[in-house]
């Protein structure tokens, strides 16, 4: 498999997939009755028929849903006394709902207006002694960590075997990470849902390595009866089983017959069996070690590469006579959202979103990222409320209205970067998080995702060369039966 093929099956993988506390999402929880009282009755408009049968098979009410539609701002449609325009269709549109990855919305669209769709982000090599011609480095190498989202193996590869084109064969002191940029290591990946191995659940971290998770290549070999496995990146002293043995039976749920065991980080076992109808399988699997895997990377490529080392690969601080040797410059911040919206990559928002603060003092914290959403959401994009945690959408304390969603597409459509947020969103019938979508509206959405959420929101084409917004939020303990249901809204808005 190509590494740009990897790439996207790790980015789809994740697909699963501003109050700064609790405290407030608390209030503003308790504020959503009143807040859906008040406007329940000024702002209901009949639901499209097949949408309410829909709503009515699914044993779903229609209070559950809360829904805009309305053209994009300069097709002409009909305007308000505020002069916005006028929606088609409002149900419930000011009621402030759970959005989960919708909220990636927000973080794009702040990231592109504060950092502009050509910001890099860069990863520093720092070194403290000479290169002698003898191929020895005479002191430590640092590599500071500098939030980029899409540090991928092949980028860290990249930046190891310059290294080694400089005539470095062996650093005779350490190679220090300094992640002092931004820490999470107090944070719990089993926070969110008691799932610390899942992918989706990765912090944010100032050096983050292929998203700090493992990929476990599955390859079924019938002429020698095995499945052949390969799990990358390289780990310094990981060890696992490299091959199971195939069964002809259907491929049905492949992890469940591996039989994994992973209560060991570093030996990974595979007990079971794995049926060779099911082809090649990439099972990714966040590192139970988080601390430990940036490290771990670099001493496993570094040996993969020929290169020796006197000390040891560890975390640390910049030396205050490290002298630098170069910067690595990441993709763009227009490749990047593309890959975080097109798959709603949780980690790549969560980093984007800290970058918003990074040039602030004390910088880059949530709670600075917050502030600053607030400022600008309030000053340029609507006065509805917005509750945003850490930019991602993986958060029950998240809360935005349909209203406040159609209001921030309207702003991104007039936008001088309307055209890399458009292009970052999952195309109906053709790739991303809608690749599997059965409806065959020409449309561009974003979707979100969660336990009792299910939601979309973009720009949907119509009859006569009309394009209008959607936005649809579901909140109810079925929402994992909505699907249907938005597929309907879909080809409603685009039977206009």
């Amino acid at each position: 498999m190509g590494r740009g093929l990897v790439w996207r099956h790790i980015s789809l993988c994740f697909f699963l997939g501003v109050l700064m506390h609790t405290s407030w999402a608390k209030a503003a929880q308790a504020m959503e009755p009143l807040l859906a009282s008040s406007h329940q009755s000024s702002e209901f408009s009949e639901l499209p028929e097949q949408v309410l049968r829909l709503l009515q098979k699914s044993n779903i009410s229609p209070s559950s849903l809360s829904v805009i539609v309305k053209e994009v701002p300069q097709n002409g449609g009909a305007l308000n006394s505020l002069g916005q325009t006028v929606p088609e269709l409002s149900h419930l549109a000011t009621q402030l709902r759970t959005p989960a990855s919708l909220m990636k919305l927000v973080t794009t669209q702040a990231a592109l207006d504060m950092l502009g769709p050509s910001y890099v982000w860069k990863t520093d090599v720092f070194i403290t002694g000479a290169i002698k011609n003898s191929g020895v480095l005479q002191g430590d190498v640092i590599i500071r960590g500098g939030l980029d989202p899409k540090l991928s193996v092949e980028n860290i590869t990249h930046l190891l075997q310059k290294l080694r084109a400089m005539g470095v064969q062996k650093i005779q002191g350490n190679v220090i990470v300094d992640k002092s940029l931004f820490d999470a290591s107090d944070k719990d990946p089993a926070s969110f849902d008691g799932e610390p191995l899942r992918a989706y659940n990765v912090f944010a971290d100032a050096m983050l390595i292929n998203f700090n998770a493992l990929l476990m290549s599955f390859t079924p070999d019938p002429l020698s009866g095995f499945a052949h496995v390969y799990i990358e990146p390289p780990i310094e002293g990981l060890v696992y089983t490299k091959q199971v043995p195939l069964t002809s039976g259907a491929c049905l749920d492949y992890k469940k017959e591996l039989k994994a065991d992973l209560s060991k980080p570093l030996d990974i076992k595979f007990l079971g069996t794995y049926s060779k109808t099911c082809g090649l399988k990439i099972w990714p699997l966040a590192f139970a070690k988080p601390k430990e895997f940036t490290q771990r990377v670099l001493a496993g490529l570094w040996k993969s590469l020929g290169g020796e080392i006197g000390g040891e690969f560890k975390l640390g601080s910049l030396p205050p006579k490290a002298s630098l040797l170069w910067s690595e410059n990441s993709s763009t911040l227009g490749d990047v959202v593309r890959d975080m919206n097109k798959y709603s990559n949780n980690v790549m928002a969560q980093h984007l979103f800290l970058t918003l603060s990074m040039g602030v003092p004390m910088g880059p914290t949530e709670s600075l990222s917050r502030e600053l959403v607030q400022k600008w959401w309030q000053e340029k994009v609507s006065q509805t409320p917005l509750m945003i945690e850490q930019g991602s959408g993986l958060s029950r304390d998240d809360r935005i209205s349909a209203q406040g969603l159609s209001d921030l597409l309207s702003y991104a459509w007039r936008s001088p970067y309307m055209p890399e947020l458009i292009s970052s969103l999952p195309i109906s019938g053709m790739d991303g998080t809608l690749k599997r979508s059965s409806n065959n509206a020409s449309a561009h959405l974003k979707t979100g995702s969660l336990k009792d959420v299910s939601a979309i929101a973009g720009f949907v084409q119509g009859r006569q060369q009309k394009r209008f917004i959607l936005v649809a939020i579901l909140n109810d303990p079925k929402a994992k039966d909505g699907a249907v249901i938005l597929d309907s809204l879909v080809q409603w808005v685009s039977s206009r």
